[in-house]
């Protein structure tokens, strides 16, 4: 074989070589299992679990598809009406008008939504949908306050009936299941709150913040705190930001271990290794404890290196 036959030979095996390279990488996209993204708005909370969701699933798995129905309905629904028509395999609805959009226009593929408040509200899950609950069980929110505070049986709620009345009933369902009593008081200004406080500080042990904004407002966040920090009551919160304002505690969950627990999902729903979580909402996996070291000293409350190792994080 002459130079130049070697040369012909050479070239005709590179790109043999080549297309059976493109045919391979074609190959692996092609079998990758699809995933599509449907998102209500691009805000921060919902950007964190998305990211979280993106990162955390296998190589495997690929998304194909990602909208953004910008706050829409009727965008929404016809970006859904594509995600149905395309190939995906299970579809992420983040936020309540993404999740609205996919349970009218995709009934026939698996579908997990999180970050949406009081999803029974609205007729969701259905049975091609499993959802990720923003509410964490009663047990999980006293678990830290019971940390510092054992003999806890008296606690205090302020709600406002037109905005968390379903909470608050609830609240009394699981605390009367462990023994907890709740001392509440309605209001329905944030101009109520002081009266209403000063009204059962007397009666309680501590204090419960309900996600609530009749009662949590800028006019009314100092005085909460001051006065219960006067009175010796610890508060309960709900997130890092109130514990930093004074909370003695809170329970939480951070939106990227909803989108971590969300392409955990995916993989169950498409290996079809759990199909019995279709129809129903889960509580999140993972969450966060949290403690104010300087709120819960001035309280004269035990914080010794065991029970600090009991949080998370430590304000």
């Amino acid at each position: 074989m002459n130079h130049c036959q070697r040369s012909t030979y050479g070239e005709k095996l590179a790109r043999v070589i080549l297309c059976l390279g493109i045919f391979l990488g074609l190959s692996s996209v092609t079998s990758a299992e699809e995933v599509a993204i449907l998102q209500s708005a691009n805000i921060s909370a919902y950007s964190e679990a998305i990211s979280a969701f993106k990162s955390s699933l296998p190589p495997s798995f690929q998304v194909t598809t990602e909208y953004d129905l910008q706050g829409d309905m009727t965008i929404g629904r016809n970006l859904a009406r594509r995600i149905r028509a395309s190939n995906a395999k299970v579809v992420l609805a983040v936020g309540l008008k993404a999740a609205l959009a996919a349970k009218l226009e995709i009934p026939d593929i698996p579908v997990i939504f999180c970050l949406v408040l009081n999803p029974e509200k609205y007729g969701l899950p259905t049975g091609n949908m499993v959802g990720l609950s923003l509410d964490i069980p009663f047990r999980q929110h006293l678990k830290p306050l019971q940390t510092l505070v054992p003999k806890v049986s008296r606690i205090g709620v302020l709600f406002d009936p037109q905005k968390t009345n379903g909470r608050q009933n609830q609240l009394l369902r699981d605390a009367k299941a462990l023994g907890i009593s709740i001392v509440s008081e309605a209001v329905q200004t944030e101009q109520d709150v002081p009266q209403a406080l000063n009204a059962i500080k007397g009666r309680i042990d501590a204090l419960w913040l309900l996600p609530d904004s009749t009662v949590l407002t800028e006019n009314t966040l100092d005085f909460l705190m001051s006065t219960t920090l006067e009175a010796h009551i610890p508060v309960v919160g709900f997130s890092a930001g109130l514990v930093r304002s004074g909370a003695v505690v809170a329970a939480y969950f951070h939106y990227a271990d909803i989108g971590k627990q969300a392409a955990r999902l995916s993989q169950q729903l498409i290996g079809q290794t759990s199909p019995s979580l279709l129809g129903t909402i889960i509580p999140p996996e993972r969450v966060q404890q949290s403690i104010n070291q300087k709120s819960a000293r001035f309280l004269s409350l035990s914080l010794t290196p065991d029970v600090l190792r009991q949080f998370d994080e430590l304000f």
